[in-house]
């Protein structure tokens, strides 16, 4: 999904192989779903997850904006770098480096 608008995803499994699959992409809603791809966000923006598991999220969510993460898991390195506008409320991040650089504007 690159350059999308206006995305609405449920009860679906972006599997190892779906790496950088979601990048440019603007208003996106996922909801109960297992995103196992690392690389996976890239440049987005209005972002909305609810009840999601990242098993690997190794620089995923770099460069966006407007992220809303809740009731969610996320295990990854380098996660969120350099992003901004960014909510979690009932969120696991495991990681190292995790949300580097980031900043609300």
């Amino acid at each position: 999904m690159w350059y999308d608008d206006n995305v609405k995803v449920e009860n679906t499994t972006f599997e190892t192989m779906s790496r950088s699959g979601i990048w440019y992409t603007k208003n996106i809603l996922i909801k109960n779903s297992a995103l196992q791809a690392p690389k996976l966000f890239r440049r987005a923006s209005h972002i909305k997850l609810d009840n999601v598991h990242f098993v690997d999220a190794e620089e995923t969510m770099w460069t966006c904006n407007d992220i809303k993460i809740t009731n969610s898991q996320i295990n990854g390195d380098h996660f969120g770098k350099d992003s901004k506008n960014i909510y979690l409320d009932h969120v696991s991040v495991v990681g190292n480096y995790v949300f580097l650089w980031c900043r609300k504007y």
